[in-house]
C-alpha cells in the first residue's frame, strides 16, 4: 500500500518512479518539438512542401474547416499538453493527498485513454494529404516526435495515478 503523506507525489516516489517528474518534463519538451518540427512531407508533381503539426491544424482553419480544427486542435494540442502541464503540477507542487488532486488524478486517468486519438489524428492527416490526386505524403520526424512524448506521457500520467493510490 502506498504511503497517504500529504504533499505532492515526488515525495512519495521510490525507485524508478523517481524518475516521473523528469520524464513528464522531457515529455512537454517531445511534445513542443514533435508539435513543431516538419511531420508531413506533401508531394504533388513537382512541389514539395513540409507541413508540422501546428501547420496542420492551422491550414484547418485558413480552409474554413472550423470542426476538424476544433477536434485536430482539441486532440493533438490541447489535450497532450494540459496533460503534461498537470502531471507535472502533481508531481512537484500539488497536494495529491487533497480531495481536489485526487479528482483530477481520476480525471487524468479516464482521458489519458483518449491520447491515442493523437496519434491517430496525424495518420488521418496523412491519410487525406495522400487521398489527394497527384499528390503523396510521407511522416516526418515531428510525427515520429509527438507519438512518442504521447505514448511516455500516457504511461508517466498513468504511473502517477497508481502512485497516488487512485
Amino acid at each position: 500500500m502506498r504511503s497517504t503523506q500529504p504533499g505532492p507525489l515526488s515525495r512519495r516516489a521510490t525507485g524508478f518512479e523517481r524518475s516521473l517528474g523528469l520524464i513528464l518534463v522531457a515529455s512537454l519538451a517531445g511534445l513542443i518539438a514533435g508539435l513543431s518540427l516538419p511531420a508531413i512531407t506533401v508531394r504533388s508533381l513537382f512541389i514539395s512542401q513540409d507541413y508540422s503539426l501546428v501547420q496542420s491544424v492551422l491550414a484547418f482553419l485558413e480552409q474554413g474547416d472550423w470542426f476538424l480544427f476544433f477536434i485536430t486542435f482539441l486532440f493533438s494540442v490541447a489535450f497532450p499538453v494540459v496533460k503534461i502541464v498537470t502531471g507535472i503540477a502533481l508531481w512537484f507542487f500539488l497536494d495529491a493527498t487533497s480531495a481536489y488532486a485526487r479528482q483530477i488524478l481520476g480525471w487524468l486517468a479516464i482521458f489519458s485513454k483518449w491520447s491515442m486519438l493523437d496519434v491517430f489524428i496525424i495518420a488521418l492527416i496523412v491519410l487525406v494529404a495522400d487521398g489527394r490526386l497527384l499528390s503523396s505524403a510521407d511522416i516526418q520526424i515531428g510525427a515520429i516526435v509527438f507519438s512518442i512524448a504521447v505514448l511516455v506521457s500516457t504511461w508517466a500520467t498513468r504511473r502517477l495515478s497508481t502512485l497516488a493510490g487512485n
